[in-house]
């Protein structure tokens, strides 16, 4: 054995050179005048923990990785626990070596991990050595010495980690602003937030698009602005209320640690530049184009009309960027009142305006486009009768079978059409009325009635619910009505015969 203290009064002892996982046992003599005491005798054994500023414990690509140094060569490994929030608790590693990796976990979610040190369990070590030193003085034993290890470990160290992968930039990011409110679309490309972060008008941006930093560091990369609006990338859209001209703000994707910047926007919320659909109107062939009104800020008004003919109805903010457009300065709209379009074709019109801003720091800023239909197309006639069956040979009457409906028109184009009738027998015939009933449905001909004339033979028991007296009428859709002109070329033929 190792004297520790020797000759002295003290009541206290400290051995400083011990292992972990080592059972120690100590005597203790009292002396005087060079006689001994009877030893007073004592054991002790202690399992220490890693070194808690040698361990590191992080975060992974969507995983938990640990890497430590073990106390000492006695300690056999680690033994790792984790728990969740939800009370479940499961050993993940038993007797591991450093470094390891937990793969076995969902990305955002929060877990506690517990390190504990396994060793040999010291007492069961000396236990297991005497049994033996006391079977192995018989002279009988001859037999294999089974040693049955039992083990211990540390009180353990724990470690709280929420695994998540890196956040990525979000796809075609959009927004639009309707009445002092943003509304931002786009597609998600992973499980992170999306922040809107208001932009300090004075502040020079340091972060780089789509380069990870940390989110630590977000107010020294973009500025102390406020964080506006978060939300999930799933959701893929929000919005909320923007306030002054203009505000610049900061599409980040950001996780617990690492954030990005998406793009860096400038909105502004000006005014709409507004088509006045009743004041706008084509008389000939000329369009007279009239604004509700000439908002603030605006430089330059960007028109276009365009029919079906065109590859593209409706103009789009880029079209007004690239000069693509129609245009005119404002001073000059505010002093005419109205703008004209000339010699336009006698077809469906579809009418674009963009408004241009220019604000006082000498932004340009564009509004949403303001859109409007114009019909210019001449309503085309289609004509129609019934010709319904006869019975007798000299005085002829109309019978409500075999019927056949005539419909003629010189249209290129004709619409869906309707034969329809009122349950109770009114002459006013309307689709959208709850009393009428369709029997049934011509579809519509993109290139119009062959040779203008289209012959439809009704079956008969289509009449079964209809009473004699009806009259039956052939209907365009609610929205082909300012198109097309439906006359009957026989009125008498609209009225059902008897059965």
């Amino acid at each position: 054995g190792t004297v520790i203290v020797e000759g002295t009064d003290k009541i206290e002892a400290d051995d400083t050179d011990i292992k972990p996982g080592v059972f120690y046992g100590y005597a203790v003599f009292a002396t005087r005048l060079g006689a001994i005491s009877e030893p007073a005798a004592c054991t002790a054994v202690f399992y220490s923990d890693i070194d808690e500023n040698k361990l590191i414990a992080k975060t992974e690509d969507g995983h938990c990785a640990f890497t430590w140094n073990l106390p000492s060569d006695n300690c056999l490994g680690v033994r790792i626990i984790r728990s969740d929030k939800d009370g479940n608790t499961v050993i993940v590693g038993d007797c591991v070596q450093s470094p390891f990796v937990d793969r076995l976990v969902k990305n955002r979610k929060q877990y506690q991990y517990c390190l504990q040190c396994v060793y040999y369990s010291a007492a069961e070590v000396v236990l297991n050595r005497a049994k033996f030193l006391a079977e192995a003085s018989n002279e009988n034993f001859n037999r294999v010495w089974k040693v049955e290890q039992a083990f211990r470990y540390s009180r353990g160290l724990n470690v709280t980690l929420t695994p998540e992968l890196p956040p990525r930039p979000v796809k075609n990011l959009e927004h639009k602003v309707v009445e002092n409110r943003v509304h931002f679309s786009w597609q998600s490309t992973g499980d992170f937030e999306l922040w809107f972060k208001e932009i300090p008008d004075d502040k020079k941006i340091s972060a780089e698009t789509g380069k990870i930093f940390d989110t630590e560091k977000i107010d020294e990369m973009l500025g102390s602005g406020v964080v506006l609006k978060r939300a999930e990338s799933s959701d893929q859209f929000c919005e909320f209320e923007i306030s002054g001209d203009i505000i610049r703000i900061a599409a980040v994707s950001a996780t617990a640690n690492s954030a990005l910047v998406n793009e860096v926007i400038t909105i502004a919320n000006v005014e709409p530049c507004e088509i006045d659909a009743e004041k706008t109107h084509v008389s000939g062939k000329d369009l007279k184009l009239v604004l509700k009104n000439l908002p603030k800020n605006i430089y330059m008004i960007h028109y276009r009309v365009s029919s079906d003919d065109d590859d593209e109805t409706f103009a789009t903010v880029e079209d007004a960027r690239e000069r693509h457009m129609n245009r005119i300065y404002a001073t000059k709209y505010e002093r005419d009142s109205f703008i004209t379009q000339p010699h336009l074709p006698q077809r469906e019109l579809f009418v674009t305006v963009i408004g241009e801003y220019k604000l006082k720091d000498g932004t340009t800023l564009y509004s949403e486009p303001s859109t409007l239909t114009v019909n210019n197309r001449p309503r085309a006639e289609i004509s129609y009768r019934f010709e319904w069956g006869k019975s007798g040979l000299f005085n002829k009457k109309n019978l409500a079978k075999n019927c056949k409906l005539i419909v003629e028109s010189k249209s290129d184009y004709t619409p869906k059409l309707f034969i329809a009738y009122r349950k109770d027998r009114r002459v006013n015939v309307e689709l959208k009325d709850e009393e009428t009933r369709v029997i049934q449905t011509i579809p519509e001909y993109k290139h119009g009635f062959p040779n203008g004339r289209l012959e439809i033979v009704l079956p008969d028991e289509i009449w079964d619910d209809v009473d004699p007296g009806t009259v039956i009428k052939l209907l365009p859709a609610e929205e082909d009505e300012k198109f097309f002109d439906l006359r009957e070329s026989d009125l008498d033929s609209l009225t059902v015969p008897k059965k």
